[in-house]
């Protein structure tokens, strides 16, 4: 500061001094002299009498380097998982260097915890990573900005994937990766035996007598060396699929009533026939561990099972065991053609301090551009992207992609108390019906929706 006031001391006397040479009235003028304090442009303005007019340009400093924006992204994904992202991240800071992503993943299930403890201290990340039923409870709770109209361009995106991420006709996140249902298929077992592929329009009796004529039992102990289809067991989520191609629902349309919905006879009728395929037809092998998700079963990958009603999580790992000759199919259809979604999406923080680059980045991250990245890690979001990578047209993968045709919206789309409430319920009574032969199956839903209907009257009250 020192040099920065001797400079202007000096400059003063040489204005001054020309100025006595001259006979003009002294007017005012400001001088501005600008400093670094450590790597910090800082300015000085000194306002002084010049007595002539007198120009004196110095010369100027090279402008200061524009600014950085830092946007925070959150994810839940890990390990291998993190490099759609980052490519993605790379990608877009080579478009717009004056925009940082610092990408923050949490693994593990204290994912959700974390972001609500940061959104209480408005420490979250900018742009947040959620699955499909967190949507209505983050929601409620304020954690996303909506998406105004013009923001996005709807219109891009695979039919089926925007609703997910909306709340009461608002759109608050935009889609990342998803899976409907399908059935898996190894067509050595199905050759072996000489039975048909399963194909579209097939019905639930025609997976039952497809199932049936796969299962082998060479020795009749009762252990089937082959079993016709794995199921996922005691897995809600999934058993949402069978609720809906027997044309019932699990709660009604205002969200308010289990009672009359999870006990209906669609509801009764569905979870009777699923049992039956474990207890009564013996084609699908017991749940291995109930704790697990799915059951823990592996006879499909061990191509001990023939078949395999599932999301596509696992499919890379079939495609390369080589005990599986990989097919898939759509669910077979009952009363109706349908399916169910999982879904991933991202949103903006309500707590974000950059929002315009934060958007920026989000159309870039669920747009053309990450789609392009995400085609290679999972199914992408984005129509042209579907098409112009041949998966829409893939005997394998354009049947997942077909089936968001006939999506039907899961339960938790109308409560956002569905885990609090009717999960544990539906849960309790499927793991009843499977581990129980004998178990009446219209009393044991009759109790599971008294269960969640009581459990969601005392949060509603």
């Amino acid at each position: 500061m020192k040099r920065v006031l001797f400079f202007i001391s000096i400059l003063l006397i040489a204005v001054v001094g020309l100025a006595a040479c001259g006979t003009q009235e002294a007017p005012l003028e400001t001088v501005v002299v600008t400093q670094i304090v450590q790597g910090t442009p800082e300015t000085v303005v000194v306002t002084q009498i010049v007595s002539e007019v007198v120009v004196v340009t110095p010369t100027p400093e090279p402008p200061a380097e524009g600014a950085v924006t830092v946007v925070r992204v959150g994810t839940g994904d890990s390990g291998e998982g993190l490099a759609p992202h980052q490519q993605i991240i790379q990608a877009f800071e080579d478009a717009n260097p004056e925009i940082i992503l610092q990408l923050e993943p949490v693994a593990g299930r204290d994912y959700y915890a974390r972001l609500l403890t940061q959104l209480a201290a408005k420490a979250a990340p900018d742009i947040m990573q959620v699955g499909d039923d967190a949507v209505p409870s983050f929601v409620e709770k304020g954690a996303f900005l909506p998406l105004e109209e013009g923001s996005f361009d709807p219109s891009i995106y695979l039919p089926g994937l925007l609703e997910p991420g909306q709340v009461d006709g608002v759109q608050y996140l935009l889609p990342k990766d998803y899976t409907p249902l399908g059935v898996y298929y190894n067509k050595k077992l199905f050759d072996a035996a000489g039975v048909a592929y399963p194909q579209e329009g097939w019905t639930w009796e025609d997976m039952l007598a497809t199932a049936q004529a796969l299962t082998k039992d060479e020795d009749g102990d009762g252990n089937p060396e082959v079993w016709g289809i794995q199921l996922p067991a005691s897995w809600t989520t999934g058993f949402e699929y069978w609720v809906a191609a027997a044309g019932g629902r699990l709660i009604s349309e205002d969200g308010k009533s289990f009672v009359g919905y999870m006990d209906s006879p669609e509801v009764i009728r569905a979870v009777q026939f699923y049992a039956d395929l474990y207890n009564k037809h013996k084609v699908a092998p017991p749940p291995a561990d109930l704790n697990q998700w799915g059951g823990g079963n592996a006879e499909f990958g061990n191509g001990q099972a023939a078949m395999r009603l599932f999301g596509r999580w696992p499919q890379s790992g079939f495609k390369d065991n080589p005990n599986i000759d990989l097919g898939v199919a759509p669910p077979p259809q009952d009363a109706v053609r349908a399916n169910v979604l999982f879904w991933g999406g991202f949103g903006v923080a309500s707590t974000t301090e950059v929002a315009e680059e934060t958007f920026k980045f989000l159309n870039f991250y669920t747009g053309e551009p990450g789609s392009q990245v995400w085609k290679d890690w999972a199914l992408p979001p984005v129509q042209s992207v579907a098409e112009s990578s041949g998966l829409a047209a893939d005997p394998i993968e354009g049947v997942w992609i077909s089936e968001l045709n006939h999506l039907v919206p899961r339960a938790y789309l109308f409560t956002p108390y569905w885990n609090e409430t009717a999960d544990p319920a539906l849960r309790k009574a499927l793991e009843t019906v499977l581990l129980d032969p004998t178990a009446d199956v219209t009393a044991v839903m009759q109790q599971a929706a008294q269960e969640a209907q009581a459990a969601l009257d005392k949060l509603l009250q």
